[in-house]
């Protein structure tokens, strides 16, 4: 036993030189930087500043009215001037006495909560085109519901100056089954929904086909269709009509042109197609200098002294 005792602390040791130490921990690299990372208020901000871009460039490419003739070959068409627009269907009388009438469509919303409840905040009924799959689509067409206003879905399809249009995106590609189920998607995504116009859309909506398949998705949900109006090939009110939706077709953009008096010029456009078709439809974007107006020029009682109102779109519809 004694020789146990003084042998054990020996033999311990040469135990311990045999075993395999532990490496050390690794270095860290000395040649990787760390790749900074955006905080969710900060990619919110990225993306709305890249979709303010991206409607800057449609808006120069397709949307811009020009007074040039059009070209015999076939091109990516714009919008035809005020002076040369014919409604797709004759527009019924207006009932005698019955003050001119105009609509105002905000297209583009769902990307920005803020600017989609300045919309609301307006005193007149503006109807809200939301795009789907957008962060604050939901919570804006729960809000405008609450306040009695229309929600319609601002449908993606496919433009002619080959401009990317963004999740849920009809395409002349597509296959009527594919198609009918993007939209249905879309038309899922948020609620409540009343009607649906198009986002850009100058190449599909010249599409008669493609323009049947969305009518008849319109007409099982009895929903109605705007016709934004992006070329003046469009067939969207055709197919409509053949359809049996009801639907109605823009008059005037609002904002082509942001300049604070562009935007006026474009808006007493729309009162002089309303005093003299007895109605209008106006369209415009949820950029700071359209809602600047807006709000200035919809407050208080200008236009009802103007001689006409600011009526819901759904009450437009009600006029045809």
């Amino acid at each position: 036993m004694s020789y146990l005792r003084w042998a054990l602390p020996g033999l311990l040791a040469l135990l311990a030189a045999c075993s395999e130490p532990e490496p050390p921990p690794p270095e860290p690299p000395q040649d990787i930087t760390p790749v900074p990372t955006l905080d969710a208020a900060a990619q919110r901000q990225a993306d709305a500043a890249y979709y303010n871009q991206l409607r800057a460039r449609w808006l120069e490419l397709e949307h811009a009215e020009r007074s040039s003739p059009e070209p015999e070959t076939e091109q990516p068409v714009v919008a035809v001037p005020p002076a040369e627009r014919k409604p797709p269907v004759p527009a019924a009388p207006v009932p005698s006495g019955a003050t001119p009438a105009l609509a105002i469509v905000i297209d583009d919303v769902g990307h920005n909560l803020h600017h989609g409840r300045r919309l609301l905040a307006l005193p007149a009924p503006v109807t809200l085109a939301i795009l789907p799959h957008t962060q604050a689509a939901q919570r804006l067409a729960e809000e405008a519901a609450a306040q009695g206003r229309s929600v319609i879905l601002h449908q993606p399809m496919e433009n002619g100056a080959g401009l990317s249009i963004g999740p849920g995106g009809l395409y002349n590609g597509m296959q009527p089954d594919e198609l009918r189920q993007v939209l249905q998607n879309n038309l899922d995504s948020f609620a409540p929904i009343l009607g649906l116009n198009n986002h850009m859309g100058s190449r599909l909506t010249a599409e008669r086909q493609a323009m049947d398949e969305v009518m008849q998705v319109l007409r099982e949900r009895n929903l109605f269709f705007i016709d934004s109006r992006t070329t003046h090939h469009t067939q969207a009110a055709f197919a409509a009509e053949a359809a049996g939706v009801p639907h109605l077709s823009r008059d005037v953009f609002l904002d082509n042109d942001r300049d604070p008096a562009a935007i006026a010029r474009a808006f007493s456009r729309a009162l002089d197609v309303a005093r003299r078709e007895g109605r209008a439809l106006l369209i415009g974007h949820p950029y700071p200098q359209t809602l600047e107006f807006l709000e200035w020029r919809l407050a208080g009682d200008l236009l009802a002294e103007e001689g006409v109102e600011v009526v819901d779109v759904v009450e437009l519809l009600g006029r045809e």
